[in-house]
């Protein structure tokens, strides 16, 4: 019981970081680098 409880949270916790860290794409949190032109080019 106490241990599902722990890899529960060990995993919400893991899965959160991993989200900020994906969204982000930097280790600064909120920190979003500009886009170079060459990628906006339709």
């Amino acid at each position: 019981m106490m241990r599902s409880k722990i890899a529960r949270l060990l995993a919400t916790s893991l899965g959160a970081s991993a989200v900020v860290f994906v969204s982000t794409a930097c280790w600064w949190f909120g920190h979003r680098p500009e886009v170079p032109t060459e990628l906006l080019k339709k």
